[in-house]
């Protein structure tokens, strides 16, 4: 856990030239390291603030300690992975579940009356990275009885919403082509 800490802290403030000539690092809002790969070392994801109301991920998979020094290219780059507010309840974040996983967070807590939170859980499978699931939950602050919750993994299939059990199509959704607009229906209140 240490070495974890202190490779994060490593990456986050120190000056990397690799770093400085990706654009838009200098904005990081969150950062994480994980264990996606198969082949050792450390893995990195950064969401970055695209200062366009989101923020995009970059993903570096199998850095040892002084890749970024070396000059080492993200794996991927997803344009516009999460919303970004500018104020508290509207910044996005990165997060590691219990299982290893990814999950990226983002969120409307403060402004209007439709408040929402989502979750992306990002898995690597066959080599690449996929949505395996959603997490999405939905509230009106003036109407009480409008808003729900849903959770859904997408390579089951299984899922809740509103509390309730569901099935939807299992399916692999590749982190590249995952988008907002294409909210499943059964996360729509």
């Amino acid at each position: 856990m240490r070495f974890r800490l202190a490779f994060l802290a490593a990456v986050l403030f120190a000056p990397f030239p690799a770093l400085a000539q990706t654009p838009g690092l200098e904005r990081v809002l969150s950062a994480t390291t994980l264990f996606l790969s198969d082949g050792g070392g450390y893995d990195l994801a950064l969401l970055v603030d695209n200062l366009d109301d989101g923020a995009d991920l970059y993903v570096y998979l199998g850095l040892e300690r002084n890749a970024l020094v070396a000059g080492a290219k993200p794996s991927l780059v997803k344009k516009n992975a999460a919303w970004a507010g500018s104020m508290a309840g509207t910044r996005p974040s990165l997060a590691v579940n219990d299982k290893g996983s990814l999950l990226v967070k983002s969120e409307n807590d403060s402004i209007g009356r439709d408040r929402w939170s989502q979750t992306l859980t990002v898995v690597r499978r066959n080599g690449a990275l996929v949505v395996a699931g959603l997490t999405y939950t939905a509230r009106d602050t003036l109407d009480p009885n409008a808003g729900g919750s849903c959770d859904l993994n997408f390579l089951s299939g299984k899922g809740t919403r509103n509390g309730k059990k569901l099935e939807i199509k299992a399916q692999t959704i590749p982190l590249a082509d995952w988008s907002d607009e294409k909210l499943p229906k059964e996360c729509k209140f």
